[in-house]
């Protein structure tokens, strides 16, 4: 009989395309990867992998056992989906990630509207920027990412889904010349100081390919590494810069800065929950969703597809 914890070893070493990768992953030797994968293989009777100084690629009978093993851990989770009372547990946890924008202000609403219908559950929140949030998913660190970056392309095992579409609005100080109007155009950003996040981060590379886009060769009055300095300095100063409404909302209120929108809605950027493909959502992460669909109605099909 095959045994689950084998097979998913194998499964892991098919993702990650070598026994070293694969140990990395599941916390385990290279040594030990290698013996399970051997005894698999003694009580198939059949070589599984092609063992090369490169990695390893699947024999063709590797091949039928990782489309048979798919299958079984699809089964696997529907069976714990459906057999699952998340109400009647006693604890349970989920691993999310989040860009730092989307884990400061928005997701500890998502979390708190969660707990309050299970209060016996924990949340884990991760924030980093796009690049490790879609590695730390891709590692089995996480089981759910939210970003609003654009993950590389070329990730096969990477699924996405888009949320919803996030304004993209000026924000300016008291002293700053733009705080008596009500809107602005793109163009008024020309020669314009910004306070901008640092360089190389998702969301500052998106700003200056977009002005780009339109000509305008962004003027960088300062750079921070998070968002809540950039806040204080444009409060105090006379720079401006580009930031959704959810992240000043509460400044906005106060007084200390002001939020105004782009003339035609030029900059928006996708907020998306991102996952690994190969992997099924646990009973915990999908009652997770489930809270958010309410928010977000683009996981109702989803959450759907994945449990049916």
């Amino acid at each position: 009989m095959l045994d689950l914890y084998k097979l998913h070893i194998f499964s892991t070493v098919v993702q990650e395309g070598s026994f070293s990768a694969a140990a990395g992953r599941l916390f385990m030797t290279q040594s030990g990867v290698s013996q399970h994968i051997r005894e698999l293989e003694s009580s198939l009777g059949r070589q599984l992998f092609q063992r090369g100084w490169r990695g390893v690629r699947l024999t063709s009978h590797g091949e039928i056992l990782n489309q048979y093993a798919g299958e079984i851990f699809a089964l696997v989770a529907k069976a714990e989906y459906a057999l699952t009372d998340i109400e009647q547990l006693s604890s349970g946890r989920v691993s999310l990630g989040a860009t730092p924008g989307i884990g400061i202000y928005l997701a500890p609403d998502w979390v708190q509207g969660f707990r309050a219908r299970y209060p016996q559950l924990t949340v884990a929140l991760q924030t980093g920027v796009t690049t490790e949030i879609v590695g730390e998913v891709l590692a089995g660190r996480l089981e759910l990412g939210f970003v609003e970056g654009e993950p590389a392309e070329g990730q096969a095992r990477l699924a996405s889904l888009v949320l919803d579409e996030i304004e993209q609005q000026v924000v300016v100080g008291s002293r700053h010349p733009f705080c008596a109007q009500q809107q602005v155009r793109l163009d008024d950003l020309r020669q314009q100081p910004l306070i901008v996040r640092q360089a190389k981060s998702q969301s500052r590379v998106w700003l200056e390919r977009v002005l780009r886009q339109h000509d305008i060769e962004p003027l960088i009055g300062a750079e921070f590494d998070n968002l809540e300095s950039m806040k204080r300095a444009v409060s105090v100063g006379q720079c401006a810069a580009v930031m959704p409404a959810y992240v000043v909302q509460a400044e906005v209120e106060q007084g200390l800065l002001h939020l105004l929108p782009l003339e035609g809605r030029p900059l928006t950027r996708s907020l998306k929950l991102v996952w690994d493909a190969t992997s099924h959502f646990s009973p915990i992460a999908s009652a997770f969703l489930g809270e958010m669909s309410t928010r977000y109605p683009a996981l109702g099909p989803l959450l759907g597809q994945m449990n049916a």
